[in-house]
């Protein structure tokens, strides 16, 4: 099967992860398996990231209850069967002093490194304590700097700060609006060793407003059943995010085209911010996918075949062509 289609125009040896293991459950294991199927030695997915509801996270959409041990050791017997790598996500930058230790947040990552055939599950972590301790705890884990530890910094997170991350974690994912800066990624040390986020919908150029919206959703943490206390904090955050219709911090695939030119080789796409698991699913296959015309139907026949395993069985083709074969014209 000729598929060089896939690949040809377009980041081809570029490493993919997406979010939502945990808020979109079985739907994001059913898009990691299409995937595995269907562009078996194309792509595949680096990593599948899971945000438990714990002290050490933030809620994005809707405040959630705290994950249970049981839904959690359910994804990972599933991750087993399909060998897929977890990136575990700590993403709340202003974890409380007295949370800093907390076990849930232990056994989370005790499991993790339990269940891992691929020996490559990691830890994203925002708060550089949260990651002493777990540094301590698991001194052999893989850590990255999570994309908000850079949202938070007091001073503008340039090439000098985003190297001096890269000496302490094994990865940095960057903030969008820093690689807007001109001459911030040719000074990285190590691109290769950088994750871009492709879909942040914050407001672009306004890091002091997301990094507000972040203390909020951490302060809702700490008060998770105060219901007035959340609403007022929710009104806030309202006021700080991009309206409907702005671009936010997405990248257009020029603009990752041109990151991939300087080195950039991880790219992520966020699910927080949706609330079903086909979305980012789509946004996942609208970047690894050709957009050349030439190739629009054969993209759409596999953009079809696996989005389809997020309703289960693949269904035959509707022109009844289901040994169809990929090949160039």
């Amino acid at each position: 099967m000729n598929t060089d289609f896939l690949t040809q125009d377009f980041l081809p040896h570029a490493a993919w992860s997406v979010g939502g293991g945990l808020l979109h459950g079985y739907t994001m294991l059913q898009l990691c398996e299409g995937m595995a199927r269907e562009m078996k030695g194309i792509r595949s997915l680096r990593a599948l990231h899971l945000t438990p509801a714990c002290a050490w996270s933030l809620d994005w959409t809707v405040q959630r209850s705290m994950t249970t041990p049981t839904a959690y050791m359910r994804l990972l017997g599933e991750t087993d069967r399909l060998n897929q790598p977890l990136c575990l996500n700590f993403d709340n930058p202003y974890v409380p002093k007295a949370m800093l230790e907390d076990g849930f947040g232990l056994y989370l990552v005790d499991e993790l490194l339990r269940h891992n055939p691929s020996g490559l599950n990691s830890v994203a972590v925002a708060d550089d304590r949260v990651a002493f301790v777990l540094r301590r705890q698991f001194p052999k884990l893989r850590l990255t700097a999570h994309m908000n530890r850079s949202v938070c910094e007091q001073g503008e997170p340039d090439a000098d700060f985003i190297n001096r991350l890269l000496q302490v974690y094994h990865e940095v994912q960057l903030y969008p609006g820093s690689l807007r800066r001109e001459g911030v990624l040719p000074a990285i040390s190590a691109p290769e060793r950088c994750t871009v986020v492709v879909n942040d919908l914050c407001r672009r150029g306004s890091r002091a407003a997301h990094a507000q919206v972040l203390l909020l959703l951490a302060q809702m943490r700490v008060r998770p059943y105060d219901f007035n206390y959340k609403v007022q904090l929710s009104d806030q955050i309202a006021a700080l995010l991009a309206p409907p219709a702005a671009p936010g911090n997405t990248f257009s695939r020029d603009e990752l085209q041109a990151l991939y030119a300087q080195g950039v080789r991880s790219f992520h796409v966020q699910a927080e911010q949706y609330r079903n698991g086909l979305t980012p699913a789509w946004v996942l296959m609208n970047y690894l996918l050709t957009a050349d015309p030439r190739f629009s139907h054969k993209t759409s026949l596999l953009i079809y075949k696996v989005l389809s395993y997020l309703n289960g069985e693949v269904p035959p083709l509707a022109s009844g062509l289901t040994p169809f074969t990929l090949r160039r014209a």
